[in-house]
């Protein structure tokens, strides 16, 4: 499987779980109640795949590729999982400020209040944390696996 499988795989489940945990959110802490759970994570589904899916994989790749060349000798495990989830953060905080900006261009806006700025980087902060985490549950490796498969036929 390829290394661009992989990280679509890994974020259907992230848009699926971001989905679920910020229609969640709103359904349990939000005083207002017009809509459910279901329309919610629907709502927030068809708006966040796009956000993953052009703006994730590649902040995934390059954040990836960051931690890769800045992986030290003998670190800690706990050393090397603060760094990337540092560098993920950083990278999803950036997508989400890229989205803003983008967002704010087309509708003729050209400044952001601090109230909306906070705001698209702590949604940057929640993707790439759930991304973060998806990735490390799914971490396979694949080398291993083809060679497994090639052994076996």
């Amino acid at each position: 499987m390829s290394i661009f499988l992989h990280k679509l795989f890994i974020t259907i489940l992230s848009i699926v779980s971001f989905s679920a945990v910020a229609a969640g959110f709103q359904t349990v802490f939000s005083e207002v109640r017009e809509l459910g759970f279901g329309l919610l994570f629907g709502i927030y589904s068809f708006y966040s795949a796009p956000v993953f899916l052009l703006g994730g994989i590649p902040a995934a790749y390059v954040a990836d590729r960051f931690a890769a060349k800045r992986r030290m000798e003998g670190a800690a495990a706990l050393q090397t999982y603060c760094r990337t989830f540092i560098i993920y953060g950083i990278a999803g905080a950036t997508v989400a400020m890229l989205y803003s900006a983008i967002h704010a261009i087309v509708e003729g806006r050209y400044f952001f209040s601090a109230g909306e700025s906070f705001a698209a980087v702590g949604v940057g902060l929640t993707g790439a944390v759930i991304y973060y985490h998806i990735s490390l549950l799914l971490q396979i490796d694949w080398n291993d696996r083809q060679q497994q498969y090639k052994q076996e036929v």
